[in-house]
């Protein structure tokens, strides 16, 4: 039994020391298949918002032909996919007014990776706990075998 609970902790060790390597690592081939949802939010020339306009999305290099089209919602909202990365351009038309806007899509900027003292801290922790449990069960067995004690079963 000692064997087994010490492979498991090695096991649980290792599994930990992988995570925290691979935690920082970019993820380049889940972008692969992403899609970016953009929202884009449009108002007239006096600050209100463009309610129930009409909006086209054209994609990067392909301006002659709207990839989206819809409307906006009551605040001038208007969301959709996008599936590649470049500057996409939206343009909406409510009445006589024309809102055009251009998108940046494309990975963002990632935030800085997990700090080394964190990855340490968490194994640290790990070690105290791990070290907690074994004492804890050397205690439980060394009650149990005590003289006049009930013998242990399997």
């Amino acid at each position: 039994m000692q064997s087994v609970l010490s492979s498991r902790f090695g096991q649980a060790g290792l599994a930990a020391v992988l995570l925290a390597l691979l935690w920082s690592m970019p993820a380049a081939a889940l972008d692969l298949f992403a899609r970016h949802t953009v929202t884009v939010q449009f108002a007239t020339a006096d600050g209100k918002p463009m309610a129930d306009a009409e909006v086209r999305v054209f994609a990067p290099g392909r301006s002659s032909q709207p990839e989206v089209t819809g409307r906006t919602d009551s605040a001038g909202k208007f969301e959709f996919s996008a599936n590649t990365d470049g500057m996409w351009t939206a343009e909406a038309r409510g009445g006589s007014e024309i809102a055009r806007a251009t998108i940046r899509v494309g990975p963002t900027e990632e935030s800085e990776p997990l700090s080394p003292y964190w990855v340490v801290g968490g194994l640290l922790l790990l070690l105290i706990l791990a070290f907690g449990y074994r004492v804890a069960r050397r205690r439980s067995r060394a009650r149990s075998n005590r003289p006049g004690s009930p013998p242990r079963t399997p």
